[in-house]
Order: C-alpha cells, then sequence, then structure tokens
C-alpha cells in the first residue's frame, strides 16, 4: 500500500505539471470525493477532471510539488506547494495540505483538501493594503514517513492534543509549556511564520482574543514519527478583529489542519491550515473589500 500511495503522489505531480487533467483525474475511483474546505465539493472522477481543466486553464503554467507524505495503512497525508503564473503575468503561489484514504486498488477514494483562498488574491494585489505571503519554494523530492505504531508516536499525539485544548481553554501558560524555546508556528492564513516563544505568545493571544470562545473538535489525529497531522473542526465567535475580519455576531464553524512537529516531548514546528475565505463566509464578510 505504501508504494502503491507514493507512486500515486508522483504521477499526480508529473499530470499536473503536464497539464494532464485526464491523466490525474484516472489516479482517483469512479466514485471518488473530494472535498476542498471552503470552497467545492467535487463527486466522481468526472467532477474531478473537469474541476482540474478549470484550474489548468486558468494557471496553465502551474507547477506542483510535494514537501513530504505521512502513511499509516490506506491514509496519506500530504504537504504541498504549487506556483502559477498568471495569464497577466503575475506569479501565485500557496501550500496546502491533502488527507487521502486510499482505495486497496491504489487508487484515492476520499480527499480532504487544506489551503488558503485569501492567500492568491493578496498575491495579486485584490486586496489592497492586506498584506502577502511569498511564493513557497518547490521541493525537489518528496520525504515519505511511515507510522511505526510506537510508544513516542503515541505520546506525541497526547502532547498535540493537551496543546489543543490548552488553546481552547485560553490557558496561555499550559499552551507554551508544549512549545521548544525557537519553536515556529507557521500560521499560513498569516505572511509570514512566527518564530520564537515570545511571537507565538503574540499568535496565541490573538487568536484567542479575536476568538474567546473557541473549540476544536479533533476529527483525525495521527502520529507518524516525529509528527502528528490533526483536522479539526473550530467553533467560535468572532468577538475581535482578525486578519483583515471585523468582529461579527455570527458563530462560525470553520475546518483547520495542522502538522506538529514534536521532540522531546515540545512543539518544535507548528504548520496550521485554515482557509480564510471559509471564516469570511461563515461571518458574512466574503468577498472581502479591496483595502479592508
Amino acid at each position: 500500500m505504501k508504494d502503491q500511495q507514493a507512486s500515486a503522489i508522483a504521477r499526480m505531480m508529473d499530470a499536473v505539471n503536464a497539464g494532464d487533467a485526464e491523466r490525474y483525474a484516472r489516479l482517483y475511483m469512479h466514485d471518488a470525493v473530494i472535498t476542498i474546505h471552503g470552497s467545492a465539493e467535487l463527486r466522481g472522477r468526472g467532477a474531478i477532471e473537469q474541476h482540474e481543466v478549470d484550474l489548468l486553464r486558468e494557471f496553465p503554467s502551474a507547477r506542483l510539488a510535494f514537501y513530504d507524505m505521512w502513511q499509516k495503512g490506506p491514509l496519506a497525508v500530504v504537504h504541498y506547494a504549487v506556483n502559477c503564473p498568471t495569464r497577466s503575468g503575475q506569479a501565485v503561489g500557496h501550500e496546502g495540505l491533502l488527507f487521502y484514504r486510499f482505495h486497496r486498488s491504489g487508487l484515492i477514494e476520499e480527499e480532504r483538501r487544506y489551503l488558503d483562498s485569501l492567500t492568491p488574491l493578496a498575491q495579486m494585489g485584490m486586496l489592497g493594503a492586506v498584506p502577502a505571503r511569498a511564493l513557497p519554494v518547490l521541493a525537489s523530492e518528496l520525504r515519505t514517513h511511515v507510522a511505526g505504531d510506537s510508544r513516542v508516536e503515541g505520546a506525541n499525539v497526547a502532547t498535540v492534543m493537551a496543546g489543543f485544548a490548552a488553546l481552547d481553554s485560553r490557558a496561555e501558560a499550559a499552551f507554551l509549556a508544549t512549545l521548544a524555546e525557537n519553536v515556529v508556528l507557521d500560521d499560513l492564513v498569516y505572511p509570514q511564520p512566527f518564530v520564537g516563544q515570545q511571537l507565538v505568545k503574540t499568535w496565541f493571544r490573538t487568536w484567542t482574543g479575536a476568538v474567546p470562545d473557541a473549540k476544536s473538535e479533533i476529527t483525525s489525529i495521527l502520529g507518524v514519527g516525529e509528527s502528528v497531522l490533526v483536522e479539526t473542526v473550530v467553533r467560535g465567535t468572532l468577538k475581535g478583529e482578525l486578519l483583515w475580519l471585523r468582529p461579527a455576531k455570527e458563530a462560525f464553524a470553520v475546518h483547520r489542519a495542522a502538522i506538529v512537529q514534536v521532540r522531546a516531548g515540545k512543539f518544535t514546528h507548528v504548520s496550521l491550515f485554515m482557509n480564510s475565505k471559509e471564516l469570511a463566509q461563515a461571518v458574512g464578510q466574503w468577498p472581502p473589500r479591496a483595502g479592508n
């Protein structure tokens, strides 16, 4: 299974970079489902192919690469990046996280996709003063990691769950206690990572101040080596400003995923993937106004 998965991901990259939507879609079961949080749900190979046709028409020179793939039985999680010159000559690019379930045939049964729709809009200057992330550096090769069902992996999962619980309860000291001194927290809705405990504390206070009632329901969690891959549904009320969003009365529910690296019981690197479009839609502030 792990070899089939790695082969499928390699062929996926080749198909996208060759502009071949049909070859891309053949990697999925006929009745496969792709959920793009904050955007579309694609049901069946035909819909998947058409979506890829539309993307490749809009970004004909897109280049896709994969950083890491974490595997456990039929499950695989893949961290990707894509850079796309637009027809007008501008360059856009983003990182995302893909959660897969594979069929025993080696075809993909289900995919859940996490990315930020705001990132390319900001890079194209469509959001006025909203700062944009730099284009991601594409990986030269895929690193694969296979779960070992070890005690360390189980302990890492428990550490991550405790960190998420501290975040939800606004327990700053408990949250900071889970972090290595030189921790990096890369929340991909922001233009750059937060490096070191002091800056991560700023992120913590910004998030908990804006959404003081936030609660994260962990919908899946997978420990593979030093990595923990997490999917959550975050519910709360936007009571303060966050990013370019204004406070709102509407309660929201959004999807957020994470890659957490844990060493010696401490978070060393955290990548967070949430679609700010999904949050903006939930609080009645999509589409954004230029200059917000």
